[in-house]
């Protein structure tokens, strides 16, 4: 059976990529594909004019993430609204990672941060705080 998860996210020390006033940030997490490359399952709502965001708790089935792997790796990557109605290409990738649920709820349990990379160089771009990781029956 399949367990919900409650799981609340925040940004830390993000990198600024806006020109004036902080990034507008928001978060995407996505589950790798069979085939190859990632599908978007969760995106939370854009944190204006921050780059320490806390983000609103994310409830999902396990099952829909990663087949109740939790050994699986998600994508996280957080981006800087560009000011239009919801995601769009034009908005930019402030940092990247690559965690599992079991990393994801280590994280939480020890207070640790997670660092993001900025994809290209891979210089750190902030880091990730997981705030709370709930498995609701």
């Amino acid at each position: 059976m399949s367990s919900t998860i409650s799981l609340g996210l925040s940004g830390r020390d993000l990198k600024d990529k806006d020109f004036f006033g902080k990034s507008d940030p928001y978060v995407v997490i996505s589950r790798p594909n069979m085939g190859g490359g990632f599908t978007g399952i969760l995106t939370s709502e854009t944190k204006q004019n921050t780059l320490n965001p806390d983000w609103d708790d994310f409830l999902f089935k396990e099952a829909e993430w990663n087949g109740n792997d939790k050994e699986l790796n998600l994508k996280i990557e957080v981006f800087d609204d560009d000011g239009k109605k919801g995601p769009d290409g034009k908005d930019d990738l402030i940092g990247t990672a690559f965690y599992s649920l079991k990393q994801l709820e280590a994280a939480a349990l020890l207070k640790s941060l997670l660092p993001l990379s900025d994809g290209k160089k891979k210089k750190p771009s902030g880091q990730l705080c997981v705030r709370s990781y709930r498995e609701l029956k």
